[in-house]
Formats: C-alpha cells, structure tokens, sequence
C-alpha cells in the first residue's frame, strides 16, 4: 500500500493564515505609501500654486493706477458720497460675501463662512468662489455660488464652476453690480450672485486643477494705502489656499482639516491647507 505525503488541515490553515496576514501587511503598506505620496503632492500643488497667485497680483497691481475715489463715488446718491469718500471708495474696489445657510460636512455652520468675492484693480478684475461652495458634500452651498456670463464667439456662456477668473475690465464697473441702488452698502442676500462680463472679453481661470483640486477658503484685500501728494496706491491682502477634499473647515481651531466622514477612508490624506501674504504698490496717479 502506497503512501502519499501532503499537509494536514492544521498545517493548512496555519499557512493560509499567515499568507492572509502578510498580503494584509502589504496592502496596509501600499495604502499607506499612497496616501503619503498624494499628501505630498497636494502640499507641494498649494505651495505652488500659492506662489502662481502672489505673482500675478503683484504685477497687476504694480501695472494698474489708482482708481480715482472722486470718480468712483459719483456713482452714489448725495446722501451717501461722504461715507464713499471717507471710506476711499473701498467697497467699489473689493467685496467678499459670506453665508451661514448651508450644511458643511453634513452640519449646520455655526460662523459664517466666505462664498464669493470680486476684487477690481482698475485694470484687471478679479471674481473667485470659495472652496466652501464649490465641495459637491456641502449640501446647498451651490446656491452661493458666483456666476459669470459672458459671449464667446457669439455664444451665451454662463458658468458657476470656477475658482478664480481674471477679467480685463480698465473701468472696474464690475464692483459696482451688486451695489443696492445707488447707496453706498452691498446686497446682504449673497446667493446667486451674478456679473455680465464686458462684451468681447473671456474670463481666464488662474487656478488649475491639474494635480490637485484647489481652491480659495478666503481672499481678503485691505484698505489701501495712498500717498498724499502723487496718489499712488499701496495694496496689500492675504489668501486661503487649499484642497477640496479633506473636509477644510477654516473656521476651526487649531487643524483646519477635519476628520473625514464614515465614507470616504482614506480622502484626508488629502487635505492640504496655506496661508499667503502678498503686497504691491501701484504706480499710476489720479486726478484727485
């Protein structure tokens, strides 16, 4: 009778067992390593993209002259010239809207955050919608998205989509859309905000989303300074750069990425988040 040598079930099992832990391991180490590598490259697509950014401002800003604060404040009624004037016309040259209404993460906000904005340089302007508005999770915040129209080859386009558009626009009357009426104050309804684009002139999109979806979470310009005898302009501002995912709640204290939600392991490896100062004097005159 012929005997043949094999495994017994025990021996099997303790095998199959140890075979099961070490490909465990190994996934465990790949996912790791992934997640590693795609964090590194959504740090290095904000820093890069950061710096893209301070550069353009700083050049549209040093190539643009001071809008005339006589000029833009005749736009408004009589009663409210004098507050125009004194406020040096600023909310003719920046404005950003914030909202509470709408659900981040699957929770009510508690603070406002910023939706949009529009800032106008007198040469170039620039429209942005936040990353709050633009992350299909927050539920309702596309209501709050900006919205541009414009023409291109003779047809209608109209799109929410973007980040932050560039528009040449020399008379900076874009800022000047959303006033209520002719008083010096903004709509305070910030949904559906809306801008006509100048005929003739397609908005460029300065965030690219090649290596990571970016996005603003905040792009604050403060008053300028200007020089007493040649009117010359001093800008400077400060931006929130970051990724889509990752949950970026910038309202919190301490790590501005949150904790991803149940379903979706892993998309905090993701989050990546900066924050840019940027300054730049602009060199034209005005007939102050």
């Amino acid at each position: 009778m012929k005997h043949r040598h094999g495994f017994t079930i025990i021996e099997l099992s303790l095998s199959i067992a140890f075979i099961s832990t070490l490909l465990l391991l190994l996934s465990f180490l790949i996912i790791q390593m992934t997640s590693i590598y795609q964090k590194t490259l959504s740090v290095k697509a904000v820093n890069a993209t950061g710096r893209e950014l301070i550069d353009q401002f700083s050049r549209n800003l040093s190539a643009a002259t001071l809008i005339s604060t006589s000029t833009k404040c005749s736009l408004i009624a009589d009663g409210y010239k004098d507050a125009c004037t004194r406020d040096n016309a600023f909310k003719l040259i920046y404005h950003q809207y914030e909202s509470e209404n709408f659900e981040v993460s699957g929770q009510d906000l508690v603070d406002p955050v910023p939706t949009s904005g529009i800032f106008c340089t007198g040469l170039y302007t620039y429209i942005w919608n936040t990353g709050y508005v633009l992350n299909s999770r927050n539920r309702g915040a596309s209501t709050y998205r900006a919205r541009v129209r414009y023409s291109v080859d003779g047809n209608n386009v109209e799109r929410d989509d973007f980040r932050l558009l560039r528009v040449f626009n020399p008379l900076g009357n874009l800022c000047n859309a959303n006033i209520n009426g002719s008083a010096y104050t903004y709509r305070t309804d910030p949904a559906n905000i809306t801008y006509d684009l100048p005929a003739g002139e397609e908005p460029e999109e300065l965030i690219s989303t090649a290596e990571a979806e970016l996005a603003l979470y905040d792009l604050r310009i403060f008053h300028p300074a200007r020089h007493i005898y040649s009117g010359q302009a001093y800008y400077s501002g400060t931006f929130i750069l970051g990724t889509l995912q990752g949950q970026i709640d910038i309202q919190a204290n301490g790590d501005y990425c949150k904790a991803p939600p149940a379903d979706s392991l892993g998309e905090f490896a993701y989050c990546a988040i900066n924050k840019f100062n940027f300054a730049s004097q602009a060199t034209g005159v005005t007939d102050d």
